[in-house]
């Protein structure tokens, strides 16, 4: 996992190897820009003009050092000063010195200055514009210069890099303070910052680079990061061994719960992602309206339904008859299709007092909690949560609207509110735990916004959970397979075309990348 820091963090890191190792900050900022503008030259090899706009803080000085290596590499540059030199911070200040020797032009922040930034803009080739404006310091809105300057920066219609981040949003969170520019690249320092990872803010970041700058790994541990990137090469230590002798015992029995009249291949789909997983068995409770169609679909797993091909809704009394069947089950998954109406309800009423493993709650168990909220202090110890914002919404009693503007905070919020694992879907998941921390993934695929595909998570994450996987860690590789099942499946189809179903040919290719650290 990689540490990601918010902007105090950031600071903090740079003080301390400043202050306590002596470390220079004008060296920092030289080797930021620097292996920056290495960078940039990598992603751009054949651009020979850019447009640099620098800040007067250190953001801008970062943009100053890029500036100075890309004029090296007989690049034809426009660099835009939105401060007088002597309103410079003390390391930008140097900087701007160092491109003065070396006989750079630095234009002012001015209309005359605007209308040559226009015309340097428009010939071609186009150049590529460096956001070196703000950076991570932002803690309010921009100010009504910065503002306009963003706004006449967009009608140019650049390709644009950001440094450490696009300017106009707070490093500190996914909410949008303002609305920055779109970004292809981000270029950060040392640590991903909260913004580049969490939506809406990460629709604006591009693709994110993290760049060492010699930050000591010591102090880094000593800021003691509570938010980190997942890794797909750190979750291979989480996967279950399977020894040359084993047999299915061994690997867990995982309990699928849900299913109603019309919904029967939720029920399947979770309970088939759980056998995918690696789960030694798998059966699905089950009302008996479905049970004729889940058996045709899933030839490998079994079934307990209760009642007759007339019942619609697992009931209360399915909820006592199922009581031995936990027996023996490693992991629980519930809400697939289960339906949401009175029937369901005192069906979970009456079963969560008697769950004594890791269980996972989605869909219409996560509404039914939502609904009568006195169920959550009977979860069990070990509960993970898979909301869609939709869900998240109904449990905090806000809007969809307000979880996926401050969609970080919502996940905290509700891990500590139901005391569970919180997975927060959507583009650019988000686990958060009970402690505080929280997990992020760069994982935007519309192609999972597909019925069913919920389903299937909920399945992979009880599979891991019933072979002995922690929670949290089962949680993390759950979220990382589904996302790589779907870009399997996408190599062979059209986005746009990908159900459900699909995801299931694919969890073995997901497995295999990530135990081989791909």
């Amino acid at each position: 996992m990689k540490p990601v820091f918010n902007s105090a963090q950031s600071r903090r890191a740079d003080e301390i190897m400043q202050v306590e190792y002596g470390y220079l900050g004008v060296l920092l900022m030289e080797t930021a820009g620097r292996r920056a503008a290495h960078l940039i030259q990598k992603l751009y090899p054949e651009s020979r003009r850019f447009v640099i706009v620098a800040g007067s803080g250190n953001n801008g000085g970062d943009g100053l050092v890029i500036a100075r290596y890309l004029y090296q590499k007989r690049k034809e540059l426009f660099i835009l000063l939105t401060k007088p030199p002597a309103e410079l911070s003390a390391l930008a200040r140097i900087q701007y010195d160092i491109l003065t020797r070396f006989g750079l032009t630095c234009h002012l922040l001015a209309p005359d200055t605007l209308r040559k930034l226009q015309a340097f803009s428009e010939a071609e080739p186009k150049p590529i514009l460096i956001d070196a404006l703000i950076g991570v310091g932002l803690e309010q809105t921009l100010k009504p210069m910065q503002a306009s300057l963003i706004e006449f920066l967009r009608g140019l219609n650049l390709r644009v890099i950001a440094i450490d981040l696009p300017s106009g949003l707070s490093g500190d969170t996914g909410a949008l303070i303002n609305v920055p520019l779109q970004c292809e690249h981000t270029i950060t320092f040392q640590t991903a910052k909260i913004c580049h990872l969490v939506t809406p803010a990460a629709l604006y970041c591009g693709r994110v680079h993290v760049i060492d700058i010699g930050i000591y790994p010591e102090v880094i541990e000593r800021i003691g990061a509570r938010t980190f990137w997942v890794e797909r090469r750190s979750l291979c230590r989480f996967l279950p061994l399977r020894p040359p002798d084993a047999h299915k015992g061994k690997f867990g029995h995982a309990l699928l719960i849900g299913g109603s009249r019309g919904k029967g291949g939720a029920a399947a789909l979770a309970t088939l992602a759980a056998l995918r997983s690696g789960a030694g068995l798998a059966t699905a409770l089950i009302p008996g309206s479905v049970a004729a169609s889940f058996q045709r679909r899933t030839l490998s797993a079994m079934s307990l339904p209760y009642g007759d091909e007339h019942l619609p809704y697992l009931t209360e009394a399915a909820a006592l008859w199922a009581r031995p069947y936990l027996s023996g089950k490693s992991a629980v998954g519930i809400g697939p299709g289960l339906g949401h109406t009175p029937e369901t309800q005192a069906f979970l009423r009456e079963l969560l007092p008697h769950l004594r493993v890791p269980c996972v709650f989605d869909a219409d168990a996560l509404n039914i909690l939502a609904e009568d909220q006195t169920l959550l202090s009977l979860l069990p110890n070990q509960a993970i949560l898979t909301p869609h914002p939709g869900e998240a919404a109904r449990l905090l009693k806000t809007t969809a609207e307000q979880i996926q503007a401050r969609r970080l905070e919502s996940a905290l919020h509700l891990a500590q509110k139901t005391d569970a694992i919180v997975l927060l879907k959507g583009a650019n998941p988000i686990v958060a735990t009970p402690k505080g921390e929280s997990y992020f993934f760069s994982l935007m695929e519309p192609a999972l916004a597909t019925a069913g595909t919920g389903d299937v998570l909920t399945g992979l994450i009880t599979g891991f959970l019933a072979q002995g996987v922690a929670p949290l860690a089962a949680t993390l590789l759950g979220v990382e397979v589904h996302g790589l099942a779907a870009r399997f499946a996408l190599r062979r189809s059209h986005p746009a075309s990908l159900t459900a179903a699909s995801l299931l040919k694919y969890i073995g290719l997901s497995l295999q990348s990530i135990q081989e650290g791909k």
